[in-house]
């Protein structure tokens, strides 16, 4: 595939919604860095407020801008937008996520910049209005950036966006930081879990209904007296506290851990990982969960289906059923040698196919060889 951009690109400008630890906020993270090497100028722009994401892309010599808008409905960060990119202009913007990339079409046309479109999930429940918006603002947008086959399905169904104005790149994960060896009984420890206990985890941000995480519960809650396991829950959100409540009214072996900066080796430790999303895009810590050798049970949502191989890689159940997802949890937590199997394919799979030089590659096939 050649260029799609016709411009030649230098200085590229990120533009997402927060500094939150998200899947499109993780992505940028890991993307922006490796342009900077290969001798991009790269900043970022959010839309609110700064994060744990923003520390690690300044660490990165990453200029980070933050317009400090307040809820969902904040129109003065239009303004805001809008202003910047007039004294600031890129050569591209690389918009993620439906709020961010909507003015970014609207705000690259008017100033003649350059912009894609990276669109991150299958979103079923659109209202009609942000369906028309997409709809007359996709021929604004240079490029449509669909993340997983899956998307790529959504976008030509129900938008009905041309499938060659489309470009698919999986995303990819530094692979070679989650299969390191580390001291998992030291890890343990560290979390006050008892050796020998086996763990199912997931990490996940904790916004119901969307991410399943009360499934996941009431499946736990089935194989709890089963199986001597714990269940480790990663991540923040809204819906924490409820989630919380609702795992100590079952009597749950639970652990809450929030937001952690040191998810590799949180993962190292699970003996089972599980993804139980009501939607989802592409999710980054399925191919992480891979990355660190463990099986996977996920939902047949998005791209899950894409990555997890099921009966070779894990297991895939459909959305919504405890009953199915406490089966394969239970199934993997009493048979060693599968674990171990699906592991290793899981591994090599990752490695073979979602690497995060690929994904930059690709990424910078979109405008490189770009003539004047």
């Amino acid at each position: 595939m050649g260029p799609l951009l016709k411009k030649p690109v230098k200085d590229i400008l990120f533009v997402t919604v927060g500094y939150t630890i998200g899947g499109a906020e993780i992505m940028i993270s890991r993307i922006a860095p490796i342009l900077k090497m290969r001798g991009y100028n790269v900043r970022v722009v959010v839309f609110k407020g700064w994060g744990p994401v923003s520390e690690k892309l300044k660490r990165s010599g990453i200029e980070c801008i933050a317009l400090h808008g307040k809820g969902r409905f904040d129109l003065r960060i239009l303004w805001r937008y809008f202003f910047y990119l007039m004294e600031n202009p890129p050569d591209l913007i690389i918009a993620f996520l439906y709020r961010a990339y909507i003015p970014t079409r609207i705000f690259g046309f008017l100033l003649g910049i350059q912009n894609i479109s990276s669109v991150r999930g299958v979103r079923k429940s659109m209202s009609l209005t942000n369906k028309f918006l997409d709809k007359i603002t996709v021929p604004l947008s240079h490029v449509i950036y669909s993340c997983s086959g899956a998307v790529t399905d959504f976008l030509v169904r129900d938008l009905g966006i041309k499938r060659n104005n489309i470009v698919t790149i999986p995303n990819g994960i530094e692979v070679k930081s989650f299969s390191v060896k580390l001291d998992k009984n030291r890890i343990l420890k560290d979390l006050g879990v008892i050796k020998g206990t086996k763990v199912v985890g997931t990490v996940s941000r904790l916004y119901e209904p969307t991410k399943g995480i009360k499934i996941l519960l009431e499946a736990f809650n089935i194989i709890q007296g089963k199986a001597d396991s714990l269940l480790l829950i990663v991540g923040g959100g809204k819906d924490k506290k409820e989630l919380k409540q609702m795992a100590e009214k079952l009597k749950l072996k639970a652990l809450f851990l929030g937001e952690r900066n040191d998810v590799a080796e949180i993962l190292s430790i699970m003996d089972v990982f599980v993804l139980p999303s009501l939607s989802e895009g592409f999710s980054v810590v399925i191919l992480e969960a891979m990355a660190c050798g463990i099986p996977v049970v996920a939902t047949n949502v998005g791209s899950n289906r894409e990555v997890v191989l099921n009966g070779k890689t894990g297991f895939v159940v459909e959305p919504g059923n405890p009953y199915e997802l406490a089966d394969k949890i239970k199934k993997l937590l009493e048979d060693k040698k599968m674990r171990k199997l699906f592991g290793k394919a899981g591994f090599k799979r990752v490695k073979e196919y979602f690497s995060l030089d690929k994904t930059v590659a690709s990424i910078e096939n979109l405008w490189k060889g770009a003539l004047q």
